[in-house]
């Protein structure tokens, strides 16, 4: 039985924003934060106090367009099932789904897509009562913008993140941690699927590496499960988790470099996947099944 033996080296840039805010040197002029192209960098969530690492939707799909990797339509939730939605849950969820399905298109540069996926990213926010982070002015920069992906991620980015601290102040937890949820499983459902049709050392490594995020989505669904409603979806994880658990994982710590001049201290850390194929087959599967009980009605 063939088995996977992964061993690279992920070096994460992480801006020491203190020093740039303190210091007299202007700030670097750039469209988005080298972290948010660094496809190895996670999304650190943080509710109460509490850090939840899972790697960012935008990050995966930028790894597969650096893969070479054709736009795939058919990989989206169609825009018509938007409608088909009608419970918080059910809206939260598909807006994760759908914010990463935008991010895909954008990647890609697919302007009248895009633009069909914010439409579908726009009903949702309404139904949820967060029209202030998809406001007229951020329709309209996306709009005239459509084209530039790095325009595009860096205005999804900030209305998501003005989603997400509105939730929260609101004591909105529970929805934030779904649309988290929602945007990660059609992330690595990305990986996979993608994944059987051209496969590559690369895309197997992000999965075999979802192991330590899929613990973190099940502890986040866990601690805001209002009313239980997440039961079953954590039920789902559970079982994926089985599979995940026969993937074989060891890191190595090497000490962090710093760079004044940036600003940026690189963290080099080594983690050893191995796995079979018969374990990527596995998880491939039972994705497809969690994603397609989220977007089915």
């Amino acid at each position: 039985m063939k088995k996977f033996i992964l061993k690279p080296v992920i070096f994460s840039l992480i801006c020491t924003s203190v020093l740039v805010s303190c210091g007299d040197e202007p700030k670097p002029d750039k469209k988005v934060d080298e972290a948010v192209f660094d496809e190895n960098n996670p999304l650190h969530a943080i509710f109460d106090d509490k850090i939840f690492s899972i790697p960012s939707p935008v990050q995966t799909g930028y790894l597969i367009k650096q893969l070479d990797l054709k736009f795939d339509k058919t990989l989206l939730n169609p825009e018509i099932n938007v409608n088909d939605y009608v419970s918080e849950h059910k809206q939260a969820l598909n807006l994760g789904i759908y914010g990463t399905d935008l991010g895909y298109c954008s990647l890609y540069s697919q302007k009248s897509t895009s633009m069909s996926y914010l439409n579908s990213v726009e009903k949702l926010t309404a139904k949820l009562g967060l029209d202030a982070a998809f406001d007229t002015n951020f329709l309209s920069k996306f709009e005239s913008n459509n084209g530039d992906e790095d325009k595009m991620i860096k205005l999804m980015s900030q209305a998501f993140k003005k989603a997400d601290n509105f939730l929260k102040n609101a004591n909105r937890k529970s929805t934030s941690a779904l649309i988290l949820s929602g945007g990660w499983i059609e992330s690595i459902y990305f990986a996979c699927e993608l994944n059987q049709k051209k496969s590559s050392d690369e895309i197997k490594r992000r999965i075999g590496e979802q192991k330590q995020s899929l613990v973190s989505i099940v502890e986040l669904l866990t601690e805001y499960n209002v009313e239980n409603k997440n039961d079953e979806l954590i039920a789902q994880l559970e079982d994926l988790k089985v599979s995940f658990d026969k993937i074989e994982m060891t890191y190595e710590y090497e000490a962090p470099e710093t760079d004044k001049e940036k600003h940026l201290t690189i963290f080099n850390h080594s983690f050893n996947v191995e796995f079979d194929q018969t374990v990527v087959d596995e998880i491939t599967q039972k994705v497809k099944a969690i994603r397609n009980s989220i977007t089915k009605a």
